[in-house]
C-alpha cells in the first residue's frame, strides 16, 4: 500500500524542516511526499528542491500562488498512492502515522475515508482535537458518520484528520473549492456524504500548531465572514437533500458555525453588522441550547456576545 502525503508550502521556511523530518521518519514501507510550492517568496521553494534532491520519495511541484485549495488539488492530481493524507507545512505528525494507517486500513479493507485524532498545540498547551472512544475502531457509511458526530457535536472538518482513498476522490471528482477561505468546512462534509465506508480509529497522529500569522489566525476578517456564510448557505441546500434526521442535525451544526462566527468576529461592530442575516438563524436549532442562543442573537447581537463571554468565563473558573 502506498500512502501519498500532500504538503502545501507557502513561505514556511522556518517550520518546513520540522514537518519534513516527521514525514521522512515514517516507518511505513511505501510513502511518497508531494511538496507543492504555492509561489513562495522566501526560501521555502529552494528547501523543497533540496529535500527532493536528497530523498527519492520526495516530489516537488512549483506553481503560481493560488491558495491552500489550489495546492492541495495539485497534489491530488499528481499523487500515485492508494490513500492520500494532507499535512500543513507548519505542522508535524508522529513517526508511526503511515504504518498504523496502513495496518488499520488493511483490517477494514475498502474504506473510502479514515478518520483519526490529532493534537492542538499552542506553546506549552496541548489538547486532543476529538473525543474518539479508545476501545476500538468503527465502520459506518459517510452519512451515518456525519449524523453520529453532528448529534454529539464532535465533527472535525479539518482535512488533515482524514485519509482519503485516491480512487474514491477521483471517482467522485472530489477537489477542494479554490479561491475561498474555510475550504475544509466546504470540502469535508461534501466528501463524507459520498463515502460508502468510513473507518474511525482511536489513534492520534497529527500535531496542529497554532501560531500567530498562520492562515487560520490571519486578520482577513471580512473575507472570512463572507466565505463562511456562502459555504454555510450551500450546505443548507445540501442538507435539504438528505434524510430528515441527518438534515435536522446538519442544519443544527450549520447554525452552530454561524452563531460561533457572529461571536468570534464580534459582528455587532459597525463594519461587520451588514453581514448578519437574522433570517438565517430561523428553523435550524435542534437543541434547547441553540434555541436559546438564537433567541439572544435575535434580540441583540452585542448582548448575545456578552452572554457568551460570561458563559466562557464561568466554564474556565469551574
Amino acid at each position: 500500500m502506498r500512502i501519498s502525503v500532500i504538503v502545501p508550502v507557502y513561505n514556511v521556511s522556518a517550520w518546513l524542516p520540522r514537518c519534513l523530518k516527521s514525514l521522512l521518519g515514517q516507518d511505513a514501507s511505501d510513502v511518497e511526499i508531494l511538496l507543492v510550492d504555492d509561489g513562495s517568496t522566501d526560501e521555502s521553494g529552494a528547501l523543497c528542491d533540496r529535500y527532493a534532491a536528497e530523498h527519492a520519495n520526495v516530489r516537488v511541484f512549483h506553481k503560481e500562488n493560488g491558495g491552500l485549495s489550489s495546492a492541495r488539488n495539485c497534489g491530488i492530481r499528481n499523487a500515485s498512492g492508494d490513500y492520500a493524507i494532507f499535512v500543513d507545512s507548519d505542522d508535524y505528525v508522529d513517526k508511526a502515522m503511515c504504518r498504523t494507517l496502513e495496518m488499520r486500513i488493511r483490517e477494514a479493507s475498502g474504506a473510502d475515508v479514515v478518520s483519526y485524532d490529532g493534537w492542538e498545540e499552542r506553546e506549552a498547551e496541548r489538547s486532543s482535537m476529538r473525543r474518539i472512544p479508545a476501545e476500538g475502531t468503527l465502520v459506518e457509511s459517510g452519512p451515518q458518520y456525519l449524523l453520529r458526530n453532528y448529534k454529539s457535536r464532535n465533527l472535525n472538518v479539518e482535512a488533515w484528520l482524514y485519509a482519503f482513498r485516491m480512487d474514491f476522490l477521483r471517482g467522485e471528482e472530489l477537489l477542494f473549492r479554490e479561491g475561498i477561505l474555510h475550504e475544509d468546512v466546504e470540502f469535508t462534509p461534501r466528501a463524507l456524504l459520498r463515502a460508502k465506508k468510513v473507518l474511525t480509529i482511536p489513534d492520534g497522529f497529527y500535531h496542529y500548531i497554532i501560531r500567530e500569522g498562520s492562515i487560520s489566525t490571519g486578520k482577513r476578517k471580512a473575507k472570512n465572514i463572507e466565505d463562511l456564510f456562502v459555504t454555510l448557505q450551500e450546505q443548507c441546500e445540501l442538507a435539504e437533500r438528505q434524510e430528515p434526521e441527518l438534515c435536522r442535525w446538519m442544519k443544527n451544526a450549520i447554525l452552530d458555525s454561524y452563531l460561533n462566527m457572529i461571536y468570534d468576529a464580534r459582528m455587532y461592530q459597525p463594519q461587520y453588522r451588514h453581514y448578519i442575516e437574522k433570517s438565517f438563524l430561523r428553523g435550524k436549532a435542534a437543541t434547547l441550547w441553540n434555541h436559546f442562543r438564537v433567541c439572544l442573537c435575535m434580540v441583540n447581537v452585542r448582548f448575545y456576545c456578552f452572554v457568551n463571554d460570561l458563559y466562557k468565563k464561568r466554564r474556565v473558573c469551574t
